[in-house]
């Protein structure tokens, strides 16, 4: 799969070599990263600066000059960029991203260096001879928000909320219901895991994205409940699942509350608890 890629790269540099309205082609991600770098199964992410971005992300037949096009579709990034998911032949998969050759410009002239370069970034085709200087000196953890006592306990109220509506899915036995929005409460439980690493290993502790690396970076007692957080399509499998992660989201919540001393509500797993002891001693 590794020289499917490389046949990719030197097919998208020469497309765009070729291309006037492509000014800039870097690689970013895995396959451009040191630290972590790829393996078999990842894919390639590309950022491409045009002249006319929109075309590219709206029209396929570009495409065809690239590889053998198994399908492709319009997504969007985690922060909201529009982009062109592409799935070539024999399963290898890249990412296009399109941006307008100002930004290129305006990135230049303010010295800025975007986020998603930051980790790690390689030149595939620079036309402007200026490209290199929006490239990191050296690889560096992107920022990440600061853990604010609101952004905090909206995520608690949102858990509580969340966690307590799959349990009456549960009850239903509506499982399909109770595994979308379980999905749910482990982006919030996720977030929370995230918080719980920097609260104890310091603000500048690297806790990647997405849950990428969660087994290495969050703490070993953390990855044993995790394994054990994922239910079954079966309602009891699910409840004891659904258990697990409650207690473990209590943990660490209540740890980073006391950690930053943010207002933390006691009464709501309180009741929570409760609630849940309750309903499961009813539907034995």
């Amino acid at each position: 799969m590794s020289n499917a890629y490389e046949v990719l790269e030197e097919r998208i540099s020469d497309w765009g070599l070729s291309n006037e309205e492509i000014i800039a082609v870097y690689v970013v991600g895995s396959r451009a990263r040191e630290d972590k770098p790829f393996d078999k199964f990842s894919d390639l992410d590309v950022v491409v600066f045009s002249t006319n971005p929109d075309y590219y992300l709206q029209n396929d037949q570009w495409l065809q000059s690239i590889g053998k096009v198994w399908t492709s579709f319009m997504f969007q990034t985690a922060k909201g960029d529009p982009e062109k998911l592409v799935l070539f032949d024999q399963g290898a998969e890249v990412d296009f991203v399109f941006h307008h050759i100002s930004d290129l410009d305006h990135l230049i002239k303010s010295g800025r260096i975007p986020q998603s370069f930051q980790r790690g970034v390689r030149i595939l085709l620079d036309k402007t001879g200026n490209g290199n200087q929006i490239i990191p000196q050296t690889t560096t953890i992107p920022d990440a928000p600061p853990i604010t006592e609101g952004a905090f306990l909206q995520v608690v109220n949102m858990y509580c909320f969340a966690s307590l509506y799959v349990a009456k899915q549960i009850l239903r036995n509506d499982m399909w219901v109770a595994k979308q929005r379980d999905t749910d409460c482990k982006q919030l439980l996720l977030q929370m895991i995230e918080w719980h690493a920097k609260a104890v290993h310091g603000s500048v502790y690297d806790t990647w994205h997405a849950g990428k690396f969660i087994n290495e970076w969050a703490d070993k007692d953390i990855v044993a409940d995790l394994k054990k957080s994922f239910g079954k399509y079966d309602p009891n499998h699910s409840w004891e699942a659904l258990i697990v992660s409650f207690e473990l989201f209590n943990r660490l919540s209540s740890e980073v509350a006391a950690k930053y001393k943010y207002a933390y509500p006691d009464h709501l797993f309180s009741h929570k608890q409760t609630w849940l002891g309750v309903q499961h001693d009813k539907h034995r």
